[in-house]
C-alpha cells in the first residue's frame, strides 16, 4: 500500500498525500468518535499487517488518535478572505472577535508518536523527536516557506515560528506544555513535538487538549486518554 511506505521516498510521500486527501473528505465532529468503533477496535483485535486500507484510513483520520477540527479566524488576517472565502452570514463582526468562515478547511490533528499510528503508516519519526509527544496538523491554511535570500541562506520561516510559539498540549488539572519542536513535512503538514518530561500523561487523563493559536487563527482538538490504549497500554 503506497501510503504505508516510508515518506523518505517520493512514492511514499505522494501516497500519503493521496491518503490524507481522502481522509480529509471524511470529516467528523469533535466528539469521542472512538466510541463509534468500540465494538470492533480492530487495532487491538488484529495484527497491523492484516489491517485493510479502510481500517487504516479509519485509524488515521477518525479514531482515538485522530480528530477533525475547523479553525477559527480573526479579523482581516483570515487567509480565506483573500482567496474568495468570507465570513458567515451576519457580517464581519466587530472588535476583532474570532469567527468561523464559510469555507474554512477541515483539519486533521493526529497523534503521530502513538504506536498504532506508527504501525499503520510504517514511517518512523526523526530521531530528535524521541521523548516527545508528536502531533501533526494537516491542511493548515498557512503561508509556504519563503524562498532563500540572495546569499543562498534559507529565509526565516516566520509562520512556523508563530505556530510553534502558539502550540500547547494540556490535560485537565495539569500545566500546559509548549511545543519545543515544530517542522513542516514534505506534504505540507506541521509536526509539533512536546517533551514528555514537561507533561506526564496517564490513562486517567480524560481531557487532553491540543491547541494552536497563531494570533490570526485558533484550532483545538480534544483527546481522551482512556480511549487511547493499544494492546492494554496507553499509546501516545
Amino acid at each position: 500500500m503506497a501510503f504505508r511506505r516510508s515518506f523518505d521516498s517520493l512514492a511514499g510521500e505522494l501516497g500519503r498525500r493521496r491518503f490524507l486527501t481522502g481522509a480529509l473528505g471524511s470529516a467528523v465532529t469533535l466528539v469521542s468518535v472512538s466510541r463509534m468503533f468500540a465494538a470492533t477496535e480492530f487495532w487491538n483485535a488484529k495484527d497491523p499487517s492484516t489491517w485493510t486500507e479502510d481500517e487504516i484510513r479509519t485509524l488515521t483520520s477518525r479514531s482515538p488518535w485522530a480528530r477533525t477540527a475547523v479553525p477559527t479566524f480573526k479579523g482581516v488576517d483570515d487567509p480565506l478572505e483573500a482567496s474568495g472565502g468570507g465570513p458567515e452570514a451576519g457580517g464581519r463582526g466587530g472588535g476583532g472577535n474570532f469567527r468561523r468562515t464559510t469555507s474554512a478547511p477541515n483539519l486533521i490533528i493526529r497523534w503521530e508518536s502513538a504506536q498504532p499510528i506508527l504501525d499503520a503508516l510504517r514511517a518512523p519519526l526523526a530521531a530528535d523527536l524521541a521523548g516527545h509527544y508528536v502531533l501533526s496538523v494537516t491542511n493548515l491554511p498557512v503561508a509556504n516557506v519563503r524562498p532563500a535570500s540572495r546569499g543562498g541562506e534559507p529565509a526565516p520561516d516566520d509562520a512556523l515560528d508563530r505556530m510553534q510559539s502558539g502550540a500547547t498540549l494540556q490535560a485537565k488539572g495539569k500545566d500546559p506544555a509548549e511545543a519545543g519542536i515544530a517542522r513542516r513535512t514534505r506534504i505540507g503538514s506541521i509536526l509539533f513535538g512536546f517533551s514528555k518530561d514537561s507533561l506526564r500523561l496517564t490513562p486517567g487523563d480524560r481531557d487532553i487538549f491540543f491547541r494552536l493559536d497563531t494570533g490570526s487563527m485558533t484550532v483545538t482538538a480534544k483527546f481522551d486518554g482512556k480511549d487511547m490504549t493499544y494492546h492494554g497500554k496507553l499509546a501516545l
